[in-house]
């Protein structure tokens, strides 16, 4: 029979036929009719995403099938779109599985992935929500202290004395000591000759993004990219003043030499976005031990209990006059990192890749040299190219 007279159930019509989408409705019925685990498993379970698609946008009863959360009676043991996100992108991290929430299903993650990968093909980017994700990860001890300060301040207002009796209430308990506690965040901006004038841009706005995020309370909550992070930017302009107390922010930029653009300072987040605008690449080499060492110097004066979160900036490359020391300056790098977290209590060390030829392996062991069980969950490639840029 020529393929144009058979449906696409198998059902043999033709143009005219009248009841040919009857026919065709009693072919689909019998397909649906089917146990639902061999249901599941001849549609859904071997898909890849575009086919889970493809099946989704046939009937209410498949699209269930092919939808990115489990739902209730399911055979298959594992999310769909979680399973495929595995089998094109790799094992999720820490940062994909917060991602996930975010974006509200592994489906809308993938979606979001793909798309940003098409609009900056041939770069590696990732998605809105796991840079938000991962940003919230930088935050996290704010959010930590933030709301163990709220259960304190609910107890302190519970147990707060008739009129009179105000002396039996540490002062502390309501207002806290600015002495203790809180978060600094120390950037390390690689400005050296390997990076561009474009990796730059897309390290200050990365920067913007995390010091926006600190001041509306440590969560930035969606995607937060394109005019998304627009209109958070000027929500956050407007309560500025209202940033959370004790979160700091500074900014090293380095290459051969180091460059303090800021100080640990308050969140201001206008005069941060002057300070972004403004700020000038030094060119030149590498040198990510001399950083990290500067920013333990900033830290030095802060109390033991400050949560210090250092996060890299960087293409990871040694430049090329530098090569014969690349050996030395790598050792020097990581050998840095776990002195300043011997030295000083509460360091996170965080890595960025930006740029063409991104060295992972190189940040990766940077990240380790404190915690190594949480380093991958510590680097994120933020716009790499893979290719060497010489």
């Amino acid at each position: 029979m020529s393929p144009s007279l058979r449906s696409s159930s198998g059902v043999a019509e033709g143009p005219s036929t009248p009841h040919s989408k009857e026919a065709r409705r009693a072919a689909d019925s019998l397909l649906l009719a089917l146990p639902r685990e061999l249901l599941e498993r001849t549609t859904v379970a071997n898909a890849d995403w575009k086919d889970l698609c493809a099946i989704g946008a046939t009937c209410t009863a498949l699209r269930t099938l092919a939808q990115a959360s489990r739902p209730p009676g399911l055979f298959l043991d594992c999310d769909l779109w979680r399973q495929e996100w595995i089998r094109v992108y790799g094992e999720p991290g820490a940062v994909q599985e917060a991602a996930a929430a975010k974006a509200g299903s592994w489906k809308a993650l993938f979606a979001a992935r793909t798309l940003a990968l098409r609009e900056t093909e041939p770069w590696l980017k990732p998605s809105s929500f796991e840079v938000q994700a991962s940003v919230d990860m930088l935050t996290a001890p704010l959010v930590k202290e933030m709301a163990e300060a709220k259960d304190t301040a609910a107890g302190a207002e519970a147990a707060t004395p008739a009129a009179g009796d105000e002396a039996s209430v540490p002062a502390a308990a309501i207002e806290g000591d600015e002495g203790e506690g809180g978060l600094c965040l120390v950037f390390l901006v690689d400005g050296s000759g390997s990076v561009t004038e474009e990796d730059f841009r897309v390290m200050t706005e990365f920067m913007l993004l995390a010091v926006r995020s600190v001041a509306a309370g440590g969560s930035g909550g969606g995607g937060g990219g394109g005019e998304e992070a627009a209109a958070a930017a000027a929500t956050v302009g407007e309560a500025a003043s209202a940033a959370p107390p004790r979160a700091k922010v500074a900014v090293i930029q380095f290459s051969n030499d180091v460059r303090v653009e800021q100080g640990p300072v308050e969140v201001d987040v206008p005069a941060f976005e002057a300070l972004m605008a403004g700020m000038g690449r030094m060119n030149g080499g590498t040198n990510i031990a001399l950083a990290v060492q500067k920013a333990g110097q900033l830290l030095k004066p802060l109390s033991p209990s400050t949560r210090r979160v250092l996060v890299l900036l960087t293409d990871g490359r040694i430049d090329s006059h530098q090569a014969v020391l690349l050996p030395a300056a790598s050792r020097e790098a990581r050998d840095m990192a776990a002195r300043l977290g011997d030295e000083q209590a509460n360091v996170r060390l965080h890595a960025y890749g930006v740029g063409r030829g991104v060295d992972k392996q190189e940040l990766l062991r940077i990240c380790a040299a404190r915690d190594p069980d949480t380093a991958e969950d510590r680097y994120l490639a933020l716009m790499v190219l893979d290719e060497a840029p010489w």
